[in-house]
């Protein structure tokens, strides 16, 4: 080696071990950066309220790269095995709508595809060197992985979606209500709250005027007037104070309700 090269090579390793550590924008653990979409081209709009709750892949890629396209068929294979448990796979791309589209018409993609409008791509993909690459977020809206989608999202997918969605209260009668009479229509789960409710009032031994009022209220929501207003005032009977006060009052606005519907020809087929 000359010494011309050695200096060369010298330098070359110093400006190496001065530069800064290249760093991340994202992190695991670090909250979930808003998904900013012109359109989506494929599947149907993934929005905040959509994916409250759920699993969420967010897999930057483009048609002009060989490994993204390679990537495609596995993701779809994912799409199809988890999209019932709460996973939402997104793939984002900055490429002009007509190349997507005419791009997906001889490679379906399954998931949901979504042109960025640059911002999505700029927080996210910040700090990463190439595509493929994705983010998985977790039901708490965090940052729980990032890498290749051919090296490791399996692992993680299959973890996460084993944990489960559920609602957000570890109370069984407080995730019924959520479920139940939540702000979100798209996170209500009205049998799984039926459920709840159900296997609550059961293990008080039936005695539990909380835990049945709650199960009125869950079948008020599905329409079940008749058996509303019965367990309404079941709960009263079983109730004291304010309690009772306030569950006989629901079963009065229960049977109302019931009242309306009879009499209402817009309430009929």
């Amino acid at each position: 080696m000359t010494p011309r090269v050695m200096r060369c090579v010298a330098l070359a390793l110093a400006l190496a071990l001065s530069a800064p550590p290249l760093t991340w924008a994202l992190d695991v653990g670090d909250p979930m950066p808003p998904i900013s979409v012109k359109k989506w081209v494929s599947n149907t709009p993934v929005t905040a309220a959509s994916a409250k709750g759920k699993v969420v892949v967010v897999e930057f890629w483009a048609t002009w790269c060989p490994p993204c396209r390679q990537s495609i068929p596995h993701l779809n294979k994912l799409h199809e095995t988890y999209e019932k448990k709460g996973v939402v796979i997104c793939g984002i791309t900055q490429e002009q709508e007509s190349t997507v589209t005419d791009f997906i018409k001889t490679m379906p993609m399954k998931y949901h595809v979504g042109i960025d409008t640059g911002s999505t791509g700029s927080v996210y993909m910040k700090g990463v060197s190439g595509i493929p690459h994705a983010f998985v977020i977790d039901r708490r809206g965090k940052v729980a992985w990032q890498g290749h989608p051919m090296a490791g999202l399996d692992d993680v997918l299959a973890k996460l979606a084993a944990e489960g969605g559920g609602a957000a209260s570890d109370d069984p009668l407080e995730a019924a209500l959520e479920l139940s009479t939540g702000a979100d229509l798209s996170q209500r789960d009205l049998p799984k709250a039926l459920a709840l409710a159900r296997k609550a009032y059961e293990a008080s031994g039936r005695k539990d005027a909380k835990a049945l009022g709650i199960l009125a209220r869950v079948h008020y929501e599905m329409g079940h007037l008749p058996t509303a207003v019965e367990a309404a005032l079941a709960a009263a009977k079983l109730a004291t104070g304010e309690e009772e006060a306030a569950l006989k009052a629901a079963a009065d606005f229960y049977k109302k309700e019931l009242e309306r519907r009879r009499e209402d020809p817009a309430a009929k087929f």
